[in-house]
Order: structure tokens, then sequence, then C-alpha cells
């Protein structure tokens, strides 16, 4: 009777370490689906300012294929900050991190005339590179997205 009651008490708390082992297993779980969920959250956050980037770069270069080629590097080039790169600029002050007050991470717009175009020689035009810059708090590189095109017309 003796052995009996000495295995009843030696066993005792087993189930309590058993509980307390699987609440520490699915407490790494839980943490580990968090930091999951919060990494999601931040490349979301991520490609929907890389979205924002790039509508505006199109965007800009769309609205220089409707004015007067002639006028494109007096109104849309950041190095002369004509009308039109102002007006970029500003919307791209939407973006995190671009301060248009302090020049930070302001976009920059680069138009080299060339004539004729490399890839078409019977296009005469100007070569466009358009680059936008976001930083996101708590990051610490400055993103861009950068794109080129070439605005011009065919020769009559």
């Amino acid at each position: 009777m003796m052995t009996s009651t000495r295995s009843k008490h030696a066993q005792a708390g087993g189930f309590l370490l058993e509980a307390l082992i699987g609440v520490l297993i699915f407490s790494f779980g839980i943490l580990g689906i968090v930091g999951l969920q919060a990494a999601s959250l931040r490349h979301t956050g991520d490609s929907e300012y890389r979205a924002e980037a790039i509508y505006l770069a199109n965007s800009l270069i769309s609205k220089m294929w409707t004015d007067d080629p002639a006028v494109l590097k007096a109104k849309y080039d950041s190095t002369v900050g004509g009308a039109g790169y102002v007006t970029f600029k500003n919307d791209a002050a939407s973006l995190p991190g671009v301060v248009v007050a302090t020049n930070t991470n302001i976009p920059i717009v680069l138009i080299d005339p060339a004539a004729p175009v490399p890839q078409s020689p019977s296009v005469q035009g100007h070569v466009v590179l358009v680059s936008v810059f976001w930083k996101t708090a708590g990051d610490t590189a400055v993103h861009n997205y950068t794109t080129t095109g070439v605005v011009g017309s065919n020769p009559p």
C-alpha cells in the first residue's frame, strides 16, 4: 500500500508541466503569426507607394507626349525647374519622405534631346528619365522608381 501512495505523489504536477509546455509552444506560434502579419503590412505599404510612384512617373511622361516637344526641357527638366516640373514635384510630395520645402527626396526628371532616337532612326524626339523617391517612417533606405521613355514624333 505504501508503494502505490508514493507513485501517486511522484507524478503530482506532471500534467501541469505538460500544460505549461503546451502554452509555451502555442505562444511561440502566435508570436510567429503576429510577426508575419507585421511584415505583410510593411510590404503592402511599400507596394502601395511603389504603385503611386509608377503612376506619377508614367503620368508625367504622358503629359509630355501631349505637350510641344520644343518646350519639354524648359518646362519639365529638373535642372531647369520649369512649371511642369514644379507641379510634378508637388504631386510627388504625396509620397512619404518627400519634403518639397527642403528638397528632400524630390523627383528627378532629365530630358536629353536625341535626334535620332537610338532604337528608331526615323523618330525625332527626346529621351526622358524620371526617378521618383520615397522613404517610409522607420525605414533607413530611400526607395525609388526610375523609368525612361522616348517622347517625340515621326518626322513629316
